[in-house]
């Protein structure tokens, strides 16, 4: 072969070898797996790997029992981030300043009490390499026929950020989070 040839082969194999690493990457990204349950922690891939990270904090305001007839608001700090792969922080970079929807619902509570929060959707914008805080509150109101003899209660509350889709909503971005929180209280006279 001339050296024009072995050029044009050498171009070729490039271009192939190119568009294997491409291809790799995706599948690894595993963008495809349609099917799978957005009710927890997804690790898919090697590469990307962008998932949604929730946690809720509150402070100190069940201490204090909580007597029949009575509404208490507890305050709730939503924090979010979200982690990346080995080759994650050039796609993060791209969707930063993106907002997504954050919903809190209340998942159990006992038969004497009631429970909400507000607001339940709230939106959070990434922001690569930092935490994000978002303020919500959970009202806990006990009916006139909660025991007030000292009894242990508790509300049950799921935080959720749902997958983000990419374009024509078919290739998964970011991977969605969901976690379950326990918040304790006493019943008092």
């Amino acid at each position: 072969m001339d050296k024009k040839g072995n050029r044009m082969k050498t171009t070729r194999m490039k271009k192939y070898s190119v568009l294997f690493v491409v291809l790799v990457i995706l599948f690894t990204c595993s963008p495809f797996a349609l099917a799978q349950s957005e009710d927890v922690y997804h690790p898919q891939g090697f590469f990307f790997n962008l998932q949604f990270v929730l946690t809720i904090s509150w402070g100190n305001e069940t201490s204090t029992p909580i007597s029949p007839g009575e509404t208490r608001e507890v305050n709730l700090t939503i924090t979010y981030t979200v982690t990346r792969g080995l080759y994650g922080r050039l796609l993060l970079q791209l969707l930063k300043g993106k907002s997504f929807p954050i919903q809190l619902f209340i998942e159990d509570k006992l038969d004497w009490c009631e429970a909400w929060t507000f607001p339940e959707n709230m939106t959070g914008v990434i922001a690569p390499g930092e935490v994000g805080i978002q303020y919500s509150s959970l009202f806990i109101h006990l009916n006139d026929d909660a025991p007030s003899n000292y009894t242990n209660g508790y509300i049950k509350i799921r935080c959720v950020a749902e997958n983000m889709k990419g374009p024509f909503n078919i290739i998964t971005l970011i991977h969605g989070y969901e976690q379950q929180f326990t918040i304790t209280f006493v019943t008092g006279p």
